[in-house]
């Protein structure tokens, strides 16, 4: 049955997924733990109204396509099928298993900030546009960042992300 909602595409936010669809919270959280942060209502009123499901995918390192499919058929459309988004398979955010070599020059904790109702973009590009050739700045929050990792890598940065532990991403970016 299809229903008259919207359709659920890759760019489809997660704020707008949820709001429209609540009974796929549960599905969105069987694809990654990293979704279990979508109960936090700050994260969801901030980090999940500018976050794409592709994004999402990104983030929880799961296939877009499968995601997309499931999160349809749950809410009673058709399938896309695998051309809807070619290359998609390719574009997750590894993690890597080392911070870069480089000496720690600007440091920012955006959790304080996400749990004050606001999102850290605008500092995390402030403290980025502040990077002389060769600087690295970490910035820390409770998931991964994947909106703010796009943005500054079509920006030109390098950046470098270390997989979760205990609550804790830690992110690096250099100017190249």
């Amino acid at each position: 049955m299809i229903t008259n909602k919207s359709d659920i595409t890759p760019d489809t936010k997660v704020a707008d997924l949820l709001n429209e669809f609540p009974q796929l919270e549960e599905l969105l959280g069987h694809f990654s733990p990293a979704f279990a942060a979508l109960k936090n209502p700050v994260l969801r009123k901030t980090v999940a109204k500018v976050t794409s499901l592709q994004q999402a995918a990104k983030v929880g390192g799961v296939s877009i396509v499968e995601m997309i499919n499931a999160l349809r058929e749950k809410a009673g459309q058709l399938p896309l099928g695998d051309s809807f988004c070619p290359g998609s398979e390719d574009i997750r955010i590894p993690f890597s298993e080392k911070a870069p070599q480089k000496v720690v020059t600007h440091r920012l904790d955006v959790r304080p900030i996400i749990e004050a109702g606001e999102h850290p973009k605008d500092q995390v590009l402030a403290l980025a546009n502040e990077l002389s050739q060769g600087d690295c700045m970490e910035f820390i929050s409770s998931f991964p960042p994947t909106p703010l990792i796009d943005l500054l890598q079509k920006k030109g940065y390098s950046v470098t992300m270390l997989a979760p532990d205990k609550g804790v991403v830690r992110t690096f970016v250099e100017k190249k």
